[in-house]
């Protein structure tokens, strides 16, 4: 046997009932119903975009976004703002600054380097900052990172004096027959 269609046995042929065309309106059902459903989806996405403005702030809309007035947003080189409950949960509470004008900056208040990674809170050191950054520009504002930092050093080494204290101090497990 050949693979030529000529070649091939009648009974392996297909019967004419298979060369009917699908009905035309049931193609334009098929293409109408894809339609609708790209429309309502299009709907959804656009609905979802203009939420921001149509709410009040401040606000949380779908997608997770927080809408905030810029008239709520801190000075340029103020005292940064914490927002957490009730806009939002304490898992995505964070800090609004504006180091220049029109520059808002925002940074998570609890930050972890992985998702499964224990989260550590963040801390605004505003009078370092402000001082620092204020009198020397950029070399002041790296200034207090470093007053920063040493602030963190001192403040862990106390915990974890205090830790080794407790530890030390806890009372002894028995031990014998249950």
């Amino acid at each position: 046997m050949g693979t030529h269609y000529h070649d091939q046995p009648p009974e392996h042929w297909a019967g004419p009932e298979s060369l009917d065309p699908t009905p035309v309106w049931k193609q334009y059902l098929v293409v109408a119903g894809l339609l609708v459903l790209a429309l309502v989806l299009i709907a959804a996405l656009a609905v979802t975009a203009l939420m921001p403005q149509w709410v009040t702030p401040p606000a949380v809309v779908p997608g997770g976004r927080v809408v905030l007035a810029l008239d709520e947003m801190p000075g340029v080189g103020a005292a940064p703002l914490l927002f957490a409950a009730p806009l939002v949960d304490e898992a995505h509470a964070f800090w609004v600054s504006q180091p220049l004008q029109g520059e808002l900056v925002a940074v998570r208040a609890r930050w972890s380097p992985s998702e499964d990674a224990g989260a550590c809170e963040v801390v605004a050191l505003v009078p370092a900052l402000i001082v620092l950054g204020a009198v020397w520009g950029a070399t002041g504002a790296g200034g207090a990172v470093l007053v920063g930092a040493a602030a963190s050093s001192v403040a862990w080494t106390v915990l974890a004096v205090r830790l080794r204290r407790e530890w030390r101090n806890r009372p002894a497990p028995k031990t014998g027959p249950s």
